[in-house]
């Protein structure tokens, strides 16, 4: 039996691009359900394959919720995360409800129809100023995150994009041991964007949770989760950009043929991981799985980004196929989990894609996508840079 001196230490590896680590390939083969140690020492189970992923994801005995929250084992030491986590199964499983019913309109097929014209502009914006700079350029800082960041103030009705950007970006979200979220000057801003649209109401998402009958500091914490949860669109928009440069073949497919942006976006999100980041959940009751005993209260970390490469669902998983189909990845989770921003996630990369491959068809990146470098001192990591020419 493995003792927990030998178990995989996640965190351990440099960070890879569209593919799997050496690391998680390993624990991946070795079985659908690990046991594995976290970047600060808790033990935990990892699930890598998609079959195990998705089932756990439909189990309501696994949640945001563990009986002693302050001793709880963690993937990470945040109170960002922490916060998330209550200790009442049941308070958490309706919490989790509740913030899908007010969020979800917000992400309506109507909604996305109407913000895409915006999102066409933002995009064609940040190209045309890219284009009269001159080569080279930063798409990630340049394309990728300014147009995401615009799109996530529009949501949420945010004017001050700049203070939003730095407050939700500061190197001070990881490792924070203080869970109190009203010392943060994050929550601090949105506690006051709250109050704001109570007084000044508009046809935003903070609007709307300011109209539900809750209080300041919770409307500050659900548009925090929010965005939080998005931060991870602008890295993946960024490393389909660099695997858009790095298959000229599947580029020039789109290219010829624009109805592929779809299934392209999709391909893109399968393979879109930029570096390790486990949503924690709990097990409230002991669960039998994959020929594993997770016992009540004990980490289940779901990966949804290893589970893309499964070869036991996607036929040669390390290729690039703008046309494969069916692509059923997790990668926007799954069951009550599903990301409700996936539509406007969707909607904002095939314009970003559309305004770059149509103004610039011929970029390259001036370095391997292998060696493009990895910002670890955020939440979740992402993309640093994405330097191209043309």
């Amino acid at each position: 039996m493995t003792t927990s001196e030998e178990l995989p230490v996640l965190g351990t590896e440099s960070p890879v691009i569209a593919c799997l680590s050496a690391q998680m390939r390993a624990i991946q083969a070795g079985g659908a359900i690990r046991r594995v140690r976290t970047p600060v020492g808790d033990e935990g189970w990892l699930v890598t394959r998609h079959a195990e992923l998705k089932q756990l994801l439909l189990d309501e005995r696994v949640g945001k919720s563990h009986p002693d929250p302050a001793n709880m084992p963690k993937y990470l030491d945040s109170p960002l995360i922490s916060m998330t986590v209550s200790s009442d199964h049941e308070t958490a499983r309706k919490n989790h409800a509740r913030m899908r019913k007010l969020l979800t309109p917000h992400f309506s097929a109507k909604r996305m129809a109407a913000l895409r014209p915006k999102i066409a502009e933002r995009a064609n914006a940040a190209m045309d100023q890219i284009l009269e700079q001159g080569p080279p350029a930063d798409l990630h800082a340049q394309l990728s995150v300014p147009v995401s960041f615009q799109v996530l103030c529009d949501l949420l009705g945010i004017t001050e994009h700049d203070t939003f950007m730095s407050l939700l970006t500061a190197p001070t979200t990881v490792g924070a041991s203080d869970t109190d979220p009203a010392k943060f000057p994050l929550f601090t801003f949105l506690a006051e964007l709250s109050a704001h649209k109570r007084a000044h109401p508009g046809p935003d998402l903070t609007t709307t949770l300011t109209q539900a009958g809750i209080t300041d500091p919770e409307v500050a914490s659900l548009v925090a989760v929010t965005a939080f949860s998005y931060l991870v669109t602008p890295h993946n928009i960024s490393v389909g950009i660099a695997l858009f440069a790095s298959n000229p073949g599947q580029r020039e497919m789109v290219i010829k043929d624009p109805s592929l942006l779809a299934s392209a976006v999709e391909e893109v999100v399968r393979m879109g991981k930029t570096t390790e980041s486990f949503l924690p959940r709990y097990a409230s009751e002991d669960i039998e799985i994959a020929d594993v005993s997770i016992k009540s209260g004990e980490l289940v970390m779901c990966d949804h980004y290893s589970s893309g490469f499964d070869d036991r669902v996607f036929e040669n998983p390390d290729k690039f196929d703008v046309t494969r189909s069916p692509n059923p990845h997790p990668a926007f989770s799954h069951g009550n989990w599903y990301c409700v921003g996936a539509p406007l996630a969707r909607v904002e990369m095939i314009e970003i894609y559309s305004a770059l491959l149509t103004q610039l068809p011929d970029f390259q990146l001036q370095i391997p996508i292998s060696e493009l470098r990895i910002n670890n001192d955020q939440l979740g990591g992402g993309v640093a840079e994405l330097p191209a020419t043309w």
